[in-house]
């Protein structure tokens, strides 16, 4: 199972997927009521994965790296939480208490049957993820959210981002 992580990562990309200028991690944090730290690591992973790109300055934040309609649901989870199954198989068939000390041969030859048919549905799962992209997410939140939402979304983060560069203006050059 997918963790925060993934979450996290997924809506902060639709924001970043619907929105006009950069976002900061401490915007994008506060927006959603997350933790900045947990936050600030899954971008670390997202720009390093190629996802998202810094850009500096005052009005600096982080921007999608290509666009929406590019970047597959299945990239970002990868880069979230690489190498993440669903089922991790502990072979326990070898234990049922019938058995004994040695199972009999039938039960162990060839592959677990329950791992066999998890791994079955996982490649099915991870196959979906990878048909559906950033650009497939905006497209299901713009049917849902009204757009006087959208309109108010992006009015709280230019603001935020106002909030910056006053702060930067009264505390002068040397941030003191």
């Amino acid at each position: 199972m997918y963790g925060a992580g993934a979450e996290y990562a997924l809506h902060s990309l639709l924001i970043l997927a619907t929105q006009p200028a950069p976002a900061s991690i401490s915007d994008l944090a506060s927006y959603q009521q997350i933790p900045e730290r947990f936050l600030a690591k899954i971008f670390t992973r997202l720009k390093k994965a190629k996802l998202v790109k810094a850009t500096e300055g005052i009005s600096g934040g982080f921007i999608l790296a290509k666009p929406a309609a590019k970047i597959h649901v299945m990239d970002v989870l990868s880069a979230v939480d690489p190498g993440r199954v669903l089922f991790a198989c502990a072979e326990i068939r070898r234990n049922c208490a019938l058995f004994g000390a040695t199972p009999p041969g039938w039960a162990v030859s060839g592959p677990c049957r329950i791992h066999a048919f998890m791994e079955e549905a996982e490649q099915n799962l991870q196959r979906f993820l990878a048909s559906k992209t950033l650009a497939d997410l905006v497209c299901e939140y713009s049917c849902k959210a009204p757009k006087a939402f959208a309109k108010e979304t992006e009015s709280w983060f230019q603001v935020r981002k106002k909030g910056r560069g006053a702060h930067r203006k009264e505390s002068g050059p040397s941030g003191s």
